[in-house]
């Protein structure tokens, strides 16, 4: 797979999807790697998202179809597609007619209803990676759109459900930017993240996006007020963009990618990363063999946190992930709970919370046990192993089954400095952990 380093302004869209402040290795954005191509096919050949994975194995299909014009679909779950309008009452939705995908509602009337996005009835088309694409975002893009009445489209890209970038594209076609008028009234739209992406001048418009998106809203801008917008595939469309043409094909294109928060390599110290209910301060030491893997820049990490019940939780997963008993990562984690107050028990032991953890390779959810040992030097740095003198874990968990255990934890009512600083949290607890590999924290 490609790996892809983003730009800054990438890595601020979506910190802000994750809604986390972050501090990724050495200031650098998150990357990114490709998972494969997801295409828009609508054409009178059949209509219907196709799948092609970047992995071995077989493209993945979601067919297309209507009734009365009502859009359906079969076959693997790879796109979910909703209709909206200003009107609830009159019940709009999806909407697909002569390969053009757009909204319905009752009482629409003749014309072109399901065929097209209507700025007048307050329309949009939304479309979200669901099923076996769940959790994969897109990267870059390749849109055939069709115009009409001389209005502009507008397309918010959204992560996670919150709003990553606006993109307007006006209409420049010859005629009225009309779907009526064949393709002369089609634009094709690229979308682009990675500079290495960027398309020289062509017949298409290109845009820079200021991170990934797992949701695009497709509607009418505000350019004209009965304007109107269709998504196609190539029916009538648009000639292809860079990489349509490679790939012998003008469907709307979507390269979807797995997106990554940032790198963890040996010779960084430390990574901050903030939730509203979190933060977690992470070092990487050295392989227990005293390596140092992962792709040349460090491990991908990945982190989410938030509440699964009434815990709290924090998520760490390095990619690859790595369970060799003698290349595994060490880490030294600082976990800093916020709550919205001390919890109602006399005190003593019982008002520290329970910390749990899953490592992620089976085992599940357990109280995370105290280690045997402080693995840190002197230095606050953790033990660096040789091939010939490896660091023995067994030395500092209790088990071999366990791959965290916990080195300090306190907890404490905050001064009003630090209300003024976290106002959601007036209760800290502190916990200060020993991590080989990654793993999931709750408490």
């Amino acid at each position: 797979m490609r790996r892809r380093r983003w730009s800054l302004v990438g890595l601020f869209a979506v910190v802000g999807a994750l809604s986390l402040s972050m501090l990724p290795a050495l200031g650098q954005g998150p990357v990114t790697e490709d998972v494969g191509v997801l295409r828009l096919h609508l054409a009178s050949d059949g209509d219907r998202f196709i799948f092609d994975p970047v992995a071995p194995g077989a493209d993945q299909v979601q067919t297309l179809s209507e009734t009365n014009c009502r859009l359906s679909s079969s076959g693997t779950t790879l796109v979910g597609v909703v209709g909206s309008g200003a009107d609830t009452n009159k019940r709009p939705y999806a909407g697909l007619k002569d390969h053009r995908l757009g909204v319905g509602q009752n009482g629409e009337g003749n014309g072109e209803p399901c065929a097209r996005i209507n700025r007048d009835l307050g329309q949009a088309l939304t479309l979200s990676l669901t099923g076996v694409l769940q959790g994969q975002s897109v990267g870059y893009a390749e849109i055939d759109l069709g115009f009409k009445f001389n209005g502009d489209a507008e397309l918010e890209l959204r992560r996670g459900g919150v709003l990553v970038d606006t993109v307007v594209v006006p209409c420049s076609g010859p005629s009225d930017c009309g779907p009526d008028a064949g393709g002369n009234d089609n634009e094709r739209v690229i979308l682009w993240l990675d500079p290495n992406d960027a398309p020289a001048a062509g017949h298409w418009q290109s845009f820079e996006i200021a991170g990934v998106f797992d949701t695009i809203v497709v509607k009418p801008g505000a350019a004209a007020a009965s304007g109107a917008v269709s998504l196609e595939g190539g029916h009538d469309g648009s000639p292809p963009g860079p990489l349509g043409a490679s790939l012998g094909t003008t469907d709307t294109l979507f390269g979807l990618v797995e997106a990554f928060d940032g790198e963890i390599d040996c010779t960084e110290t430390e990574i901050l990363i903030e939730s509203e209910n979190a933060s977690f301060n992470i070092t990487r030491g050295f392989d227990l063999d005293g390596g140092c893997k992962g792709p040349p820049d460090g491990l991908l990490f990945s982190f989410e946190a938030g509440t699964e019940g009434d815990e709290l939780f924090v998520d760490f997963v390095t990619e690859p992930v790595d369970v060799d008993p003698d290349t595994v990562a060490q880490f030294l984690e600082v976990i800093t709970w916020r709550f919205d107050g001390p919890p109602d028990v006399p005190g003593g032991e019982d008002q520290l919370r329970t910390l749990s953890y899953d490592d992620h390779v089976g085992e599940g959810k357990r109280v995370m046990p105290w280690c045997l040992m402080d693995p840190r030097d002197g230095s606050g740095d953790l033990p660096v192993g040789t091939s010939s003198d490896p660091v023995d874990p067994l030395e500092i968990l209790p088990t071999a089954d366990h791959t965290s255990c916990l080195i300090e934890s306190r907890s404490f009512v905050t001064g009003l400095a630090d209300i003024l600083s976290h106002p959601l949290g007036t209760f800290l607890k502190v916990d200060i952990v020993y991590n080989i590999g990654d793993g999931k924290r709750w408490n």
